[in-house]
This record gives structure tokens, C-alpha cells and sequence, in this order.
């Protein structure tokens, strides 16, 4: 979902005399995690921002369905994570990669399992085996899997130039936005 151009206020609770969370400028995406009438006739969706923030209530008349950053409004859950988990992908590519810190850009396998309007979780394979799934909702980058390397929160990143740059813990990837959104096709075996 998105707030809409006016903005919005995030409540603790779905009425508007509720404590007040957060002022949400139009355009904030955000996780919906369902909408209800209360007291009133007045719906309210319970919402989380994307960037972690507080969930918490806002009325449905200040969200839109939001486009991804590939045109799509996604439906439905985001079955990117099992559909990696189970090695169903659509696309395979090599990224640049570095495993540890200081290290210089190499090369990693990449495999992507997408659900739709920038949802979609990479599977990065650096040269000695070790993997790490990086998950993406919305075209942003959320968080890597947790490893023995960190718990995947640790994080860092931008899009520059039509291409992701991400640190998480010591790692850092290099993903091409077309491939993040099926733009550009990889080597799917």
C-alpha cells in the first residue's frame, strides 16, 4: 500500500483519537496487513512501513494499491522466499560480490525467484559455496538471511546507476536493477 498524496497518521490503534505513532508523507510504501470497520463505519488498515518502522492504524481513505517500481500492483503474498527455498527460480546471472571486508569485487552466482512488483528474493553463491539470500520488497532492499557470517540486519545499500549496491554485515552485492525485475534476462539453465 501507499499513502496517498495528503499524508497520513499512523495511530496506535484504529481510531482517531488514538495515540498518535508517526506522520506518513504521501508516497510512504507500506506492509498491509489487513483492514477492518470500527466504531463508526470508518475502515482502518493495520500497516508496518516498509523501512521497519512502528505498525500501527491508518485509515483506508489515506492508502492506495502502489505500484512496483517494474508497473505491477502486486496481490497476493510474496512466495519469492519458499519458491528460493525450493531452488524454483526464474532467472540465474553472475553478480559482483566480496565476502569479506576490504575484499575487492568478485564474481557470485546469482538465482532470483520474483513474485511481482519488485518483490523478490536473490540467492547470491559466493566461489567457495557459501550462499546468502538477500530479499527485496517493493524494488527496496530489506534485509540479507541470517548466516554464521551475521544476522542479515547489519545493513547498507542504494540504487545507483540501474544497479543495487548492498552491504550486509561484511558482504557486499552488486545487482543490476533489471535483473532484480526481469528486465534483463540472466542464463537460466
Amino acid at each position: 500500500m501507499e499513502v496517498t498524496a495528503e499524508g497520513a497518521q499512523l495511530h496506535r490503534a484504529p481510531a482517531e483519537d488514538s495515540e498518535e505513532r508517526a506522520a506518513l508523507p504521501g508516497g510512504t510504501l507500506l506492509s498491509n496487513r489487513g483492514c477492518d470497520a470500527a466504531q463508526g463505519g470508518v475502515v482502518w488498515c493495520e500497516v508496518a512501513p516498509l523501512d521497519m518502522g512502528k505498525p500501527g492504524y491508518v485509515r483506508a481513505a489515506q492508502l492506495a494499491p502502489a505500484r512496483g517500481p517494474d508497473g505491477v500492483i502486486p496481490t497476493g503474498r510474496d512466495d519469492s522466499k519458499k519458491r528460493a527455498r525450493a531452488k524454483d527460480y526464474d532467472d540465474r546471472s553472475e553478480i559482483a560480490c566480496a565476502q569479506e571486508q576490504g575484499q575487492a569485487l568478485g564474481t557470485c552466482a546469482a538465482a532470483i525467484a520474483r513474485s511481482g512488483g519488485g518483490d523478490a528474493t536473490v540467492v547470491a553463491t559466493f566461489p567457495n559455496g557459501f550462499a546468502r539470500q538477500l530479499y527485496f520488497t517493493h524494488g527496496a532492499f530489506m534485509r540479507g538471511s541470517s548466516t554464521m557470517s551475521g544476522v542479515g540486519t547489519d545493513m547498507d545499500w542504494e540504487r545507483a546507476e540501474g544497479m543495487y549496491v548492498i552491504r550486509v554485515d561484511d558482504q557486499r552485492f552488486v545487482i543490476p536493477q533489471g535483473f532484480l525485475l526481469g528486465e534483463e534476462a540472466g542464463v537460466l539453465e
